[in-house]
């Protein structure tokens, strides 16, 4: 590799670092926003595929769509663990 590109492909990655630990911020903020607003502790993560899921804390086997938690909201629904522990949608 040329110097110019080993510059180009430490940039990269040093862009790409920054870019992780503001999602981790990001993924964090959401997890205390759902707890905040539901009361069920809990954590979000992203699945290939199937995107950004809430996980509760007391059933690591559930992930939840956070976009399926927002549908719930809009519709009504009280978001409980009861109801995030049935209606799983992954």
């Amino acid at each position: 590799m040329k110097n110019s590109e080993i510059n180009k492909l430490k940039t990269a990655l040093k862009k790409a670092e920054k870019l992780e630990n503001e999602l981790a911020g990001q993924v964090g903020k959401i997890a205390s926003l759902i707890q905040d607003f539901t009361g069920v502790v809990g954590n979000v993560d992203f699945l290939a595929g199937d995107g950004f899921g809430f996980t509760p804390e007391s059933n690591n086997d559930t992930h939840v769509g956070v976009d399926e938690i927002i549908k719930w909201a809009e519709n009504g629904e009280k978001i409980t663990e009861e109801l995030i522990l049935c209606r799983k949608s992954f």
